[in-house]
């Protein structure tokens, strides 16, 4: 796996533990604080980042009213996908 696929699981697994703790909508800030929790520090930009590369993935998305993040329903990182994005970008 590439490190850009690497980091956008990264974002990915910590989206599905807030989603886990009961968490449905976030933002960059809330996986951010997340990841710093599990001695994985990334920069609220990075995550933004990430969640983007996550969108074009459809794994995830940002609702244009509220800024908030939800992952897709039924969301299931691939790694051949990611690869794929990463190619593109």
């Amino acid at each position: 796996m590439s490190e850009r696929a690497r980091r956008t699981k990264i974002v990915f697994d910590a989206a599905l533990a807030l989603g886990e703790a009961g968490t449905v909508a976030f933002g960059p800030g809330d996986i951010a604080t997340r990841l710093r929790s599990t001695q994985t520090p990334f920069g609220a930009w990075e995550v933004r980042g990430e969640l983007a590369n996550l969108e074009q993935l459809g794994l995830a998305r940002c609702d244009a009213e509220t800024s908030a993040w939800r992952l897709t329903a039924g969301a299931t990182f691939d790694i051949a996908a990611a690869k794929a994005a990463a190619d593109r970008g």
